[in-house]
């Protein structure tokens, strides 16, 4: 963690704490932090919440501008120590289950994939209290174990996301058919199960949020960024180091682990493809520039498609080959 705080110290500030700071005005992190602070004194979540934000000229239409309340009740009554230690356990357990997530690999390319995840999952110390930081790193575990043929278990790390960021019901949407394509069965219940629970939870945060908001509130301007290729991109850039790179490399650098993706999908499974590149488009079309945040959610297991991309350059070079998987490799796979 210390690492990773000096790289990010490096890399300059952190784009998570720019958004809504203009004017003075308190930040996205500062107003989670305080609300979190606030729940672990005692205080009712909804109540500071709605206060904070109508205070501070955050809208409060429509109910999703309110965040659910999981992580900062947990943040609140763990406070900021124990949870950079969490992060910090949580990086750690990404590079072990990362490690492992292609027995095709060799040694270095491995020891890449792991080094490319840790740089995905740089972070101020203050992004701690970002719900988009926690839920990225949990659902790049639960792909690694997706990956690793534990899908019971992935699922069980994406269903905790989604109680820390909705967005996150778009990678179990992702992988309810390739679940159905395996035959687990007992894993699209759970998928299925696991959202019916979180519709109702929802719809009473909804209820709860709605108690107490006016209609004189402040409201969304709403989610058709329209920004095209180049919101990502820039979101990208912002977030990881691909902004030393001068233009218009490192545009183009920043869809390469894309590449490597579609490679894996020849091999293993298009899974990975299918999530990031998903959730990429929806950057392009549905995020505002001050929405860049929103790329954590899969900024650490995206950047290991890098390590992936000379083989994916050698597959198109050896038409027919896809780089030539270890016959072992293909008995452990069960993934379409």
């Amino acid at each position: 963690m210390v690492i990773l705080g000096g790289l990010a110290a490096w890399a300059g500030p952190d784009h998570d704490l720019a958004s809504h700071a203009a004017n003075g005005r308190m930040s996205d992190i500062g107003l989670y932090r305080a609300v979190a602070r606030q729940v672990g004194q005692g205080a009712d979540y909804y109540a500071s919440a709605v206060e904070l934000q109508r205070a501070n000229g955050f809208p409060l239409h429509p109910f999703v501008t309110v965040r659910l309340p999981a992580l900062a009740w947990a943040l609140g009554h763990l406070g900021t120590t124990t949870a950079l230690a969490l992060a910090g356990a949580l990086i750690a357990a990404n590079a072990i289950i990362w490690f492992g997530a292609f027995p095709f690999t060799r040694p270095a390319e491995r020891v890449c994939i792991v080094a490319l995840v840790l740089l995905g999952s740089i972070m101020a110390p203050q992004a701690v209290y970002l719900h988009e930081w926690w839920a990225g790193q949990l659902l790049t575990a639960a792909l690694g174990l997706f990956l690793r043929n534990r899908s019971g278990a992935g699922l069980a790390l994406a269903i905790a996301a989604l109680f820390v960021r909705e967005l996150s019901a778009l990678f179990i949407a992702v992988s309810l058919p390739f679940l159905l394509h395996q035959r687990r069965r007992g894993d699209v219940v759970a998928a299925l199960i696991a959202l019916s629970a979180f519709a109702i939870a929802l719809a009473l945060h909804r209820a709860k949020v709605a108690a107490l908001v006016l209609p004189t509130d402040l409201t969304s301007p709403g989610w058709l960024g329209l920004r095209g290729p180049a919101g990502p991109s820039g979101d990208l850039e912002a977030m990881v180091l691909f902004g030393l790179v001068p233009e218009p490399l490192a545009s183009l650098l920043v869809f390469a682990p894309l590449l490597g993706w579609a490679e894996t999908a020849m091999r293993r499974t298009a899974m990975p493809l299918v999530w990031f590149a998903g959730f990429l488009g929806v950057l392009a079309l549905l995020a505002r520039a001050d929405n860049g945040f929103w790329v954590r959610m899969i900024l650490p297991g995206y950047m290991a498609g890098l390590a992936l991309v000379p083989r994916a350059i050698m597959a198109l070079a050896q038409p027919g080959s896809h780089g030539g998987p270890h016959p072992v490799a293909e008995q452990q796979v069960h993934l379409p």
